[in-house]
């Protein structure tokens, strides 16, 4: 190596160890704890900088109880602001207790704890200061009144619940919470006064919805790829039951698989509730199977003036299921059922496979999809359509479809904004 080059890279070296601790703790905060404090080999000037980071999260392959345990009895700062615990090994509930007693000891702000039936004790329902909180794959059994009330957002991930109402003991100690998310998690939901948004990802478990009249912004999915034909018919109601308490929202997220279920219901000729909503993002694979429900949504959302259509590359439910396991078993004419002009343009779940791998057909499907959404909606001002590709040529033909269509059956402006990659393509379409 250079003299020159030693020296540039001293000099490198110096200018980062001379930052302000708050800005190397900025850096730590994006790392497992475990790296940071292999920085303090570096030099003296690094040597304590870790242990006063507010930040601490600790998971990986390398993680083990002992190393944790030996961490945290060399950490002196007095506020944790982040602090994350997650699939550590050889690890005990009186282990993870003593950690998060710690953390909350500090008046920890942010708290994320994920281990496999681990059951949250009853100290861990009583801090004054938590504000985001989410817990993975543990046992949530209620014991004593719950307290958080300065907590905000709230994330349960495939969490077991004790007998009774639990959410509802939950929502009940939270006076200032906005965000609820609940990710596969049987649970039954009643008066949500305070929370302004709501993500549910279910599977075929019950989940009801009461009063959810606060509710802003809601998203929702649903997974349930295997054995879908013996619980079909439940899912469809209590899908449309949760649509039904959600007329009102302003702002709604449907996944791909909930468009399928919400499809199946339009061929069934299953009425559907009508929305209030103003922002409609869909995320779809554009497959023949989720274009009926989509229509639908936008036929019955009267005020709709947004719409976001993110492509996405899994998760529906094959259509060879929908057609030869479902639709043909409760007689229903497999040709009827998909027979608007519409639906014949786009392709099946097996089909959209070798299609992506054309530019030229990605970009029929889309220019098919634009034409579907600005047919059914009357009060559009913008669509947005999100999706991956760098072919000059893809990109060249997405120009090329902003001034279309030409003509369609009612008078409207609408900004068009097509969104590959890094890449925006914006205009106004005018539609007359």
């Amino acid at each position: 190596m250079l003299k020159g080059e030693t020296s540039s890279i001293e000099e490198s070296g110096d200018f980062i160890s001379s930052m302000p601790d708050e800005i190397l703790h900025h850096i730590f905060s994006f790392i497992p704890t475990i790296l940071a404090v292999q920085t303090s080999i570096l030099s003296r000037r690094w040597r304590h900088v870790w242990c006063e980071t507010p930040c601490l999260s600790f998971h990986g392959v390398e993680t083990t109880a002992r190393v944790i345990t030996q961490t945290l009895k060399s950490y002196r700062a007095l506020k944790i602001t982040s602090f994350r615990l997650a699939n550590a090994y050889y690890v005990t509930s009186g282990e993870i207790n003593s950690w998060i007693k710690l953390a909350m000891s500090r008046s920890v702000n942010k708290l994320s704890v994920s281990f496999l039936n681990y059951r949250c004790p009853d100290f861990f329902f009583l801090s004054a200061y938590l504000e985001q909180l989410s817990v993975s794959l543990a046992l949530i059994v209620i014991c004593t009144k719950v307290s958080w009330i300065s907590l905000r957002k709230l994330t349960l991930h495939s969490c077991s619940f004790s007998y009774g109402e639990p959410i509802a003991n939950i929502l009940s100690g939270c006076p200032t919470l906005e965000t609820l998310e609940l990710i596969y998690c049987r649970v039954y939901l009643g008066v949500l006064i305070w929370i302004h948004y709501l993500k549910l990802t279910i599977s075929k478990e019950l989940c009801t919805l009461v009063d959810v009249s606060s509710v802003t912004e809601a998203s929702l999915e649903i997974s349930i790829h295997k054995k879908f034909l013996p619980v079909a018919d439940f899912v469809q109601i209590m899908v449309l039951k949760m649509l039904e308490q959600l007329q009102n929202v302003e702002r709604l997220t449907f996944g791909s698989t909930l468009l399928q279920i919400l499809s199946l219901a339009e061929v069934r000729g299953i009425l559907f509730p009508t929305f209030n909503v103003q922002t409609l993002i869909v995320e779809t694979m554009f497959v023949r199977s989720a274009i009926p429900g989509i229509t639908r949504l936008l036929q019955n959302s009267p005020v709709l003036k947004k719409l976001i259509a993110k492509a996405t590359c899994s998760g529906s439910i094959d259509d060879y299921g929908l057609d030869g396991h479902y639709l043909s078993l409760r007689g229903l004419n497999l040709d009827q059922c998909w027979r608007s002009e519409y639906m014949q343009n786009f392709p099946t779940s097996v089909g959209i496979g070798s299609m992506v791998r054309c530019e030229n057909a990605v970009s029929k499907l889309l220019a098919s999809f634009l034409e579907l959404v600005l047919r059914n909606s009357k009060t559009l001002e913008m669509m947005v359509v999100q999706f991956r590709t760098t072919h000059p040529l893809a990109l060249e033909f997405f120009s090329q479809l902003l001034p279309m269509p030409p003509t369609l059956p009612h008078n409207n402006n609408v900004s068009l904004v097509l969104n590959p990659s890094n890449y925006s393509l914006t205009a106004s379409v005018s539609l007359s």
